[in-house]
């Protein structure tokens, strides 16, 4: 199935650690593609957030999405947003910075735990993978329950990184946690991110994957939203169609894009 162009509400630019991508070439990708609207999404990490890193890096970051908003009127709606990561370990900064700021979009993630090891360089060979994914779904839950943010992005952050080997064929583990945050979500009507950064890489598949999106529809779940996590131009838009088709067939019927902070409903099937 064809879709309309589809609003990117994942992407990063230089103002990431991860990323040397300058913000203005993530909107010429977005151009050429046609894209409606692009939301920039930094990362700003609450247990590396200090006075001479993130916190510049968050100013950086809001200040060229707004710059970008006027130079880019009329072809591209740019949308100033953030990655908030752990913000259940440093709540009262995670609140102050939220509210010194007017977002567009704010996604919620887990990208690691207190000890700061990002689940990208976990040593996976020797690890507990069933332990790990207890600890890390807790804290998803935790970050549910805490709320503030607008989208749970890439729910099974940590499988995209795992070998294969090693990497669990489904979530039915953890499926009674996943539940308990999936029926919060949907009290609070917080969206649910279709993120396609793993169609990228070895894993293959979009995070959360087809039968976790059924369940969260199942629960409630109204809100659904679309992101590449882009890092770089090339990638701006990847697979969005995939994960509109995706929502389709889990029976949702429309996607969320956020502007100040307010869910507009774009119908896809």
């Amino acid at each position: 199935m064809s879709f309309a162009p589809l609003a990117d509400m994942h992407t990063h630019t230089d103002s990431s650690p991860d990323s040397s991508a300058p913000i203005a070439s993530m909107c010429e990708a977005a151009l050429r593609l046609g894209l409606p609207a692009l939301a920039f999404t930094d990362h700003v990490e609450m247990t590396s957030f200090t006075a001479d890193g993130f916190d510049q890096s968050c100013e950086r970051s809001y200040h060229q999405a707004l710059a970008m908003r006027e130079r880019y009127a009329g072809r591209l709606e740019v949308l100033a947003g953030v990655e908030l990561g752990e913000p259940i370990f440093d709540r009262d900064r995670s609140a102050r910075l939220l509210a010194e700021h007017d977002y567009d979009f704010v996604l919620g993630s887990i990208h690691n735990l207190e000890d700061g090891v990002d689940y990208f360089h976990y040593d996976y060979a020797s690890a507990d993978i069933g332990a790990v994914l207890d600890i890390y779904f807790a804290a998803e839950l935790e970050l549910v329950e805490m709320g503030g943010f607008h989208s749970l992005a890439h729910l099974t952050y940590p499988l995209r990184y795992m070998p294969a080997e090693k990497r669990p064929a489904d979530t039915r583990r953890w499926q009674d946690v996943i539940d308990a945050l999936f029926r919060r979500m949907a009290e609070q009507g917080m969206a649910l991110e279709i993120n396609t950064s793993g169609l990228r890489q070895a894993i293959g598949q979009t995070s959360p994957d087809l039968p976790l999106l059924r369940r969260f529809r199942e629960l409630g779940g109204e809100n659904i939203t679309l992101g590449s996590d882009a890092h770089r131009p090339e990638d701006v838009g990847a697979g969005l169609e995939i994960a509109a088709s995706l929502a389709l067939e889990a029976g949702f019927r429309d996607i969320c894009q956020y502007r100040a902070g307010k869910p507009r409903h774009v119908r896809i099937g």
